[in-house]
């Protein structure tokens, strides 16, 4: 049985996917992680953003 994991999968992102697609840095997105604001997992040591927390972020309009 093969492990699945979310490297390809459109249900995550990398953290410059994310930044691209909220248009900040890197250092953002890590801060956001660190206060909880986007959800996360790691899968070997990379760190994964589920893409529905990214998109209800933005759609919440805290970047200014």
């Amino acid at each position: 049985m093969a492990r699945k994991d979310h490297y390809d999968s459109p249900e995550f992102m990398s953290v410059p996917e994310t930044a691209r697609y909220l248009g900040v840095g890197r250092k953002m997105v890590y801060s956001l992680l660190e206060t909880g604001q986007l959800a996360f997992a790691r899968e070997r040591g990379a760190i994964r953003i589920l893409t529905a927390s990214v998109v209800e972020f933005q759609s919440r309009g805290q970047l200014t």
